[in-house]
């Protein structure tokens, strides 16, 4: 049974009723949306989840998660959204999520397959033609992405002309829609972003591929006349990967061009980057976003010291976001204790018998290998282990230390029966993920780092190259 609290101005609704199909709920939304006042801006998110792959729903605004709640177990959930704002949300039903457009008032139910989510995905009630839209849009570029990539060798002219011709046919279907269907200022930018961000991100990847071969010179003026149909500071859009990852895109192929042979690569590359994102985006939300991208990008690197130093006076010049700031500030920070030659940083684990400790308290006899892997990813974790007992069949003076990421310890220590025995592999599960994370710059489960028996590091790489780094 499912239950709505309606808070109206003169009176409280609660109605309790049983979602076999999404045609009662619809209903009784209209009925209820008929009863308030003009002025009420209560809208509603309902849906029914097929297959569910997880017990939550949660619809986020800008990162930030507005609403949450438990999917029945016939698969059904409801959200009352209260005074929400016209805008660009996106729901999450780990591990998928995608974008919806709400307006004030809307009464939006979906149905869902979340085996095969976005190609299942139908919404219904006030507001659907518009999402059902943007869905068709997206999974017509998936279908088209295929055949766009097969053209990515043709001539510029060629591969322009198909461009052109593609993103036609899209407007020509786009306003026919609109001359049925009424849209507001913003989900007309929405939806006209997403029709043409994957086509221009498309055209930012050509250029890509001419500056690699250094064939810049061969592009006529007119092939980057669709940059002027793109405005870079579009707060609505400051959540959209679409827009976000093309921007990312422009940053590349506006950096690095007639560099000297004697030029640092990397790091006048990237801050040609961030001199772009000062020039050209005065959005505080989208250039902190950018910027904040660069940095990290940059920083996770296997950069020089040095380099990463120079790198960050110049990007806090310019960023003037200061949690982003501190946050890179301290990814600075952790990166220069992670170094060879230094004590590995302490983190909190728990044993396969229950006792928490300290990594301070792990030194050995022999050097350490600490690896890293997760339950929930069952390829990497095979892999992973095939790897550690391939290198303990040729090599016994190490010991490995293989922390699990997971925050579950029985399913943790249910995961070990799975797992071959042998004394030089010792288990261990977090504590506290976040913290951990930053501190080992945990940003693939792929990094290994190897310590000497007394905690100093003496190699950081990854194990694929774990017989190379531990001789």
């Amino acid at each position: 049974m499912i239950i709505l609290n309606l808070s109206l101005n003169y009176k409280s609704i609660i109605i309790s009723l049983s979602m076999k199909n999404n045609i009662i709920l619809l209903l009784i939304l209209a009925i209820i949306s008929s009863c308030e006042d003009d002025d009420h801006k209560t809208s509603y998110f309902a849906g029914k989840i097929i297959k569910n792959t997880n017990d939550k729903i949660s619809l986020l605004k800008d990162e930030f998660v507005i609403n949450e709640t438990f999917i029945s177990e016939d698969g059904s959930f409801h959200m009352v959204l209260d005074s929400i704002n016209n805008g660009l949300y996106n729901f999450k039903h780990l591990p998928e999520f995608q974008y919806v457009i709400f307006e004030t008032k809307d009464s939006l139910v979906l149905r869902l397959n979340a085996v095969d989510f976005d190609e299942s995905l139908v919404f219904s009630g006030k507001g659907s033609s518009k999402n059902n839209y943007l869905i068709d849009v997206f999974l017509e570029h998936e279908n088209q992405e295929k055949f766009i990539n097969s053209n990515l060798r043709n001539s510029p002219d060629n591969f322009k002309k198909l461009i052109d011709s593609l993103l036609k046919l899209k407007k020509i279907k786009f306003d026919n829609f609109k001359k049925l269907k009424k849209l507001n200022k913003t989900s007309n930018t929405i939806i006209n972003n997403a029709i043409k961000l994957p086509l221009y991100s498309k055209m930012e990847a050509y250029i890509s591929g001419i500056k690699q071969k250094n064939l810049l010179n061969t592009l006529n003026y007119d092939f980057y006349d669709f940059r002027e149909d793109i405005d870079l500071n579009v707060e609505e859009l400051s959540n959209f990967k679409p827009y976000l990852d093309y921007i990312i895109l422009r940053t590349n192929n506006e950096s690095g061009i007639n560099y000297s042979p004697y030029s640092n690569l990397d790091f006048d590359f990237n801050l040609d980057r961030i001199r772009f994102v000062k020039s050209y985006i005065s959005n505080p939300v989208i250039k902190s976003k950018i910027l904040r991208y660069i940095a990290f990008e940059y920083l996770l690197k296997d950069n020089p010291l040095i380099d990463i130093d120079s790198f960050l006076n110049e990007f806090l010049k310019i960023s003037i976001d200061d949690k982003i700031n501190i946050e890179i500030e301290q990814l600075y920070s952790n990166i220069s204790l992670l170094q060879i030659g230094k004590t590995l940083p302490e983190i909190k684990l728990t044993n396969e018998f229950g006792d928490s400790i300290s990594s301070i308290e792990l030194k050995l006899n022999k050097p350490i290998i600490y690896v890293f892997w997760s339950y929930d990813q069952n390829s990497h974790q095979n892999s992973l282990f095939n790897r550690v007992f391939e290198f303990l069949n040729k090599n016994k003076n190490y010991i490995f230390h293989c922390i699990n990421i997971n925050s579950n310890q029985k399913k943790w220590r249910e995961s070990l029966n799975y797992i071959k025995k042998d004394n030089s592999i010792k288990h261990y599960i977090t504590n506290d993920f976040h913290t951990m994370s930053k501190k080992m710059i945990l940003n693939n489960l792929n990094k290994i780092i190897i310590t000497d028996n007394k905690g100093k590091i003496i190699s950081i790489s990854n194990i694929i190259e774990l017989d190379s780094n531990s001789n």
